[in-house]
């Protein structure tokens, strides 16, 4: 297991880093909407595939008919995230999305012109295609605003403990699948199916489509590397936060630089993420079809040279099996997790050490 501060070091010792340390074009964070347009989603693999062959049809038969998209809006602007909807009324997301400066302060929803509407794109059968306004937004306490580290990792890039969770004002959509959350630990080399709302293009290209709120997209990966606790200096504690890499068109980032060598996947399933992906869903899928919800994909990088969106970028996100916790009190108990925690001694998570540690914002 390598932890970030080898991870990122040991990148920028060969010259090739350009990705966290680059600021939010190279980032996942909320794509921010102005004058009508949205600037810098699931990315596609090389031609003949493209980010129209990944498009979810939105209809409640889909897996993915619980993932919506979130507009945030305060002091003029307006921002586009993903999310996964654990209760009827509680969608698990990204805590920078919600974040007004940069420090952790969440969105304020008292404050005039402001407000968290989540998007719902089930089909247009039982109000499917509903936009419900949240009425509370919280974000786990360890966060301190993206990129900034707790004491005892003072000098990293630390990215760990974005996850928010925000309360519906009422009950979601009935073709809105409600997801369970993965408790027990994501591992490297496990396959992993994203979805988002967020910026899209190929892997030859880069970005070349914006985002939306009624357009998502799927894609597929593997993972690769983690970070341990950044409280702990990322010395201890569970796998906090997961890497994966782009591969294709003779790039493999992790297995190169590494030694994390994990299979790549046909061009018309392999994929990365962008800008508008923040908060989006990273499911592992069972073996009887159910999707569970284990991360949030929160950022993505590039190496010096490359385009951002081609292969051989760089992404992750919150694993939130680690945040269980916070995710359990922020969802007022509706939340289920599989295994059930009466069951998860067996796996040696020693989830009641986290009772210690809760998560914050972004």
């Amino acid at each position: 297991m390598f932890q970030q501060s080898k991870i990122l070091k040991k990148v920028a010792a060969v010259s090739l880093i350009a990705g966290l340390f680059a600021g939010a074009s190279s980032v996942a964070q909320a794509s921010i909407i102005k004058d009508g347009t949205i600037t810098p989603t699931i990315t596609s693999g090389a031609p003949p595939d493209s980010p129209g062959a990944r498009v979810d049809p939105n209809t409640a038969a889909s897996p993915f008919s619980g993932v919506v998209s979130i507009n945030i809006r305060y002091d003029g602007n307006s921002f586009i995230c993903s999310g996964a909807l654990v209760s009827k009324r509680s969608v698990v997301s990204a805590g920078h999305c919600v974040d007004t400066d940069g420090n952790g302060t969440v969105v304020d929803l008292k404050k005039p012109g402001t407000d968290v509407r989540v998007i719902f794109n089930a089909g247009s059968a039982n109000g499917g295609n509903a936009i419900v306004t949240a009425t509370a937004v919280t974000i786990d306490a360890n966060y301190q605003g993206f990129g900034n580290c707790p004491a005892a990792a003072a000098g990293n890039f630390c990215v760990n403990d974005d996850v928010s969770v925000i309360t519906l004002g009422q009950d979601a959509p009935v073709g809105a699948k409600i997801y369970k959350i993965g408790a027990n630990p994501v591992t490297s080399g496990e396959h992993i199916v994203m979805a988002g709302y967020g910026t899209s293009g190929d892997g030859v290209t880069g970005y070349y489509v914006s985002p939306s709120f009624r357009v998502k997209r799927s894609g597929e990966n593997f993972v690769d590397l983690f970070d341990s606790d950044d409280e702990q200096g990322f010395n201890g504690g569970p796998n906090e936060v997961y890497y994966a890499d782009f591969d294709g068109g003779g790039q493999d980032t992790f297995c190169k630089f590494f030694g994390a060598c994990s299979p790549s996947l046909p061009n018309n399933r392999e994929s990365g993420i962008g800008g508008g992906d923040s908060g989006g869903p990273s499911f592992r899928v069972t073996d009887t079809g159910e999707y569970v919800l284990v991360a949030n994909n929160t950022f993505s990088g590039t190496f010096r040279g490359q385009t951002a969106g081609t292969f051989g970028i760089y992404f992750g996100g919150i694993v939130l099996a680690s945040y269980y916790d916070y995710l359990l009190a922020a969802t007022n108990g509706t939340a289920q997790f599989v295994p059930e925690p009466t069951s998860l001694a067996i796996f040696g998570l020693g989830f009641g050490l986290l009772a210690l540690r809760r998560r914050n914002k972004a």
